[in-house]
């Protein structure tokens, strides 16, 4: 068995080693079996190309005394071989608890930004490997299946992926963990347990300890089979990135899509261009049923929104869907004169003339405006009854103005419209002397209808 079982492993690390050349490795180093034999293996493997080999462990903060003890023994194993060893600590219970995320999504977040902190830090470092194994995979793949995903999560776990521009690989995601354990236990590999780790109220815990033993038992070889299954559909998987990344050059302009091509394109598309708009604003992954709201959006009607995670909203607004972040924008406001009024916080134009000045200026001022931003709206209003100086501010709490004969809210006329936080914050609110004459998009204040001084304004907006 230690012939055969080192054999086995070290072919499965160096048929993916071998495929790249590598200055330098950074491994993931908890001290459990898995990454106790894949330090061992890379140890033997660097040592006779002369490449650089460093381990960094993650104190989570999570099992006190037992946390401090791992991090000594990998410290010392570490010491052992001569290999550079870096320890992070991270407190994940405050983490998690101020993020609203779970333990499990946090610890792993954590650890992946250790893994990038250290390798941002030294230029030899050109990969860093974990040591997920087929166990893992399978176990991952599962608990995607339960809850719902498409075909991207039943891909797993991917054997590389990029991180910070790091490359991130896992030599042992084909072997199982029943390999693994018999390749220590025969070339006399010290290894720790995690106690966490037979707790079934961690769902990945569960699975492990619950479901895949009844999946083995109605198949032994589920763990190759789970393997073929997410290398047939990863090949599938990235044909589809592929067609969705054309699209998304096609279509996508400053985080926004015509809602009638999103809405028509196939729904694989569809999806991952959603998920692509998403990734232009957050590290997070959108679930489906956000995808599947967006997806609803792009056939809804003009005004509707969605409110996604990480403070991310989409909208329909002029046949255009457009995802944006929540944030809170600065108040504005802005003196109105005659003529071109343009501002850049936020990105506006307000243009004010009088009926029957020159129709030359007012061509040459449309003209120009009008190759700047993509939309315009028109009102006019009587400049007799114009009270003092007009300006032009951000919305304010209690706003409301009389037109049709009611006196209106703006912030339920913005509700019933289904303008987003961001929308709201930028919507404009032309005022004089006794208050708001016209928002954009609504009506003009019934007090300055009507007569023959007419007021054209004109309201610019991308």
């Amino acid at each position: 068995m230690a012939k055969s079982g080192k054999k086995q492993l070290m072919d499965s690390l160096c048929r993916i080693l071998s495929e790249r050349p590598i200055a330098g490795i950074l491994v993931g180093y908890s001290g459990g079996a898995d990454s106790s034999a894949l330090l061992r293996l890379l140890w033997e493997y660097c040592s006779k190309r002369g490449i650089y080999l460093c381990a960094v462990h993650v104190h989570h903060g999570i099992r006190g005394t037992e946390a401090d003890r791992d991090a000594a023994f990998c410290k010392a194993q570490c010491e052992h071989l001569s290999v550079d060893f870096f320890c992070e600590y991270a407190d994940v219970p405050t983490l998690a608890k101020e993020s609203g995320r779970g333990i499990e999504e946090t610890a792993r977040d954590c650890r992946y930004a250790a893994f990038a902190k250290i390798a941002a830090a030294d230029a030899r470092i050109s990969h860093i490997a974990t040591a997920h194994n087929a166990d893992d995979q399978a176990e991952t793949v599962l608990l995607h299946l339960i809850r719902g995903c498409g075909i991207d999560g039943l891909c797993g776990i991917p054997t590389e992926r990029t991180l910070d521009g790091v490359t991130v690989i896992r030599p042992l995601i084909g072997v199982s963990k029943c390999d693994i354990v018999g390749y220590c236990a025969e070339n006399r590999i010290e290894y720790i347990l995690d106690s966490t780790n037979s707790d079934t109220a961690y769902a990945r815990n569960f699975v492990r300890h619950e479901l895949l033993p009844g999946i083995l038992h109605l198949n032994p070889s589920a763990l190759t089979a789970i393997s073929r299954m997410t290398a047939a559909l990863s090949e599938d998987s990235e044909y589809l990135a592929s067609e969705a990344a054309a699209f998304f050059a096609e279509n996508v302009r400053e985080n926004a899509i015509d809602a009638a091509v999103l809405a028509h394109a196939p729904r694989p598309i569809a999806a991952r261009t959603v998920a692509m708009l998403f990734a232009q604003l957050s590290e997070k992954m959108p679930e489906r049923v956000h995808i599947d709201a967006v997806l609803a959006l792009a056939s809804a009607e003009n005004g509707a929104s969605v409110s996604l995670p990480d403070g991310i909203t989409a909208t329909k607004h002029n046949g255009t869907l457009r995802l944006s972040r929540e944030t809170t924008a600065s108040p504005f406001c802005y003196p109105l004169k005659p003529g071109i009024n343009r501002f850049s916080e936020p990105d506006f134009a307000v243009y004010l003339t009088k009926r029957g000045a020159s129709g030359a200026d007012f061509k040459k001022d449309n003209e120009y405006l009008k190759n700047i931003y993509k939309l315009s709206i028109h009102t006019s209003v009587n400049s007799a009854k114009i009270k003092g100086e007009l300006f032009v501010r951000s919305r304010m709490d209690g706003d409301a103005y009389r037109y049709g004969g009611m006196t209106r809210r703006i912030k339920k006329l913005c509700n019933d419209r289904g303008l987003s936080a961001v929308m709201r914050a930028h919507l404009p609110m032309i005022c004089d002397g006794d208050g708001i004459l016209w928002v954009p998009g609504f009506g003009t204040a019934d007090r300055v209808c009507g007569g023959e001084e007419l007021l054209d304004m004109i309201y610019y907006y991308n």
